[in-house]
């Protein structure tokens, strides 16, 4: 659904309720997952939460309403004017209950902190830092946003507990962690490491796996780390969503903006890369591929292309959906659209 639509009936159902009862945007939001639930029409559970919110709450402005939206406060205006032409507060009410609305959120974890800026005192995505995290950039070169909070967790802690002194491999400590979890069991891992050490004396990594070894065999791998890097929630436009190369899909499968575009890079990896079909069907991330290798290999240059093009990012099943072909995604934001994503909270 397009942002303006989905703002506009995100001002109907939460600027008119919130005048109704009286409330916050922040704790109606609250009360609409419970409303929106299958027992919630007519179920007492439902009022006795509206009993709870207590009658000193005060409605916030259309500015108010913008802000908990993640929009420019100058956009309070178009809640103010969907709340003077909103429906009744009964019907709104059976809105609620049949069509919740539903909004994508997404998580960054990064070992930086953002510094605050006059637009949003959590910080804003910086393209310049672009290649300072996990710095594979394997799906195209951006700023990546997950969709499973506990992607984003793992690259935050991981990326937080780099010994940048030794070819950015994990510290002691997080590497104990990890070593621990893959082998089932701390022993079993420090045996491993023991019999590594004494077949190598002289590992290259001997002071890593000795660090490794101390945390394993006192059990301090367990404590928290010292750093657990920055977790960012941010919100990812819908209309940004839809305009992105989708690495998964095949070219039929893209959006109709995105499949012309597709196909003539297509055309124009041929002249590198002969046998191949510009009038095939291939998995859209093998174009992005084959024709980033015909630009020299330079992933940021293709990126310049398709934003320039109206195409924003790349969409991708992460690890754990990729099998079933279904679940949730990464997201690649190219330069120049980073802005466009809000950050809501920072962890």
């Amino acid at each position: 659904m397009a942002s303006p639509l989905r703002n506009l009936g995100a001002g109907l159902l939460r600027g008119t309720t919130a005048d109704v009862l009286g409330m916050p945007v922040d704790t109606l939001n609250m009360l609409r997952q419970a409303m929106a639930s299958p027992v919630a029409g007519g179920n007492p559970y439902a009022r006795r939460i509206a009993g709870l919110l207590g009658p000193e709450m005060q409605t916030g402005s259309s500015d108010y309403f913008a802000q908990q939206m993640g929009l420019p406060q100058g956009e309070g205006l178009l809640y103010e004017g969907a709340r003077m032409v909103s429906p009744s507060p009964t019907d709104l009410m059976t809105m609620a209950r049949r069509v919740p609305i539903q909004e994508l959120i997404t998580y960054h974890g990064t070992p930086h902190r953002f510094e605050p800026t006059p637009a949003n005192p959590l910080g804003e995505f910086d393209a310049s830092k672009i290649g300072t995290g996990e710095g594979a950039q394997m799906r195209g070169h951006g700023i990546y946003v997950a969709e499973a909070r506990g992607t984003a967790e793992e690259y935050a802690k991981t990326l937080a507990n780099r010994d940048m002194d030794n070819q950015g491999r994990l510290n002691a400590h997080a590497n104990a962690q990890r070593l621990a979890a893959l082998a089932g069991d701390p022993e079993y891992a420090a045996d491993d490491i023991r019999f590594a050490l004494s077949n190598e004396p002289d590992h290259p990594q001997k002071t890593l796996l000795q660090g490794t070894l101390a945390f394993l065999e006192s059990g301090d791998f367990a404590k928290p780390l010292e750093t657990k890097g920055s977790l960012y929630t941010a919100d990812l436009p819908d209309e940004m969503i839809d305009r992105m190369l989708d690495w998964d899909k095949p070219l039929s499968e893209q959006a109709p903006e995105v499949q012309p575009i597709l196909r003539e890079m297509l055309k124009k990896a041929k002249k590198s890369f002969q046998g191949i079909d510009p009038d095939g069907n291939p998995i859209a991330g093998q174009v992005h591929h084959l024709y980033a290798q015909h630009r020299g290999g330079n992933a940021a240059t293709v990126a310049e292309e398709l934003r320039s093009l109206g195409i924003p990012g790349i969409k991708y099943l992460d690890q754990g959906s990729r099998d079933s072909g279904k679940g949730t995604r990464n997201f690649v934001v190219f330069p120049g659209e980073e802005k466009k994503v809000k950050i809501l909270k920072r962890d």
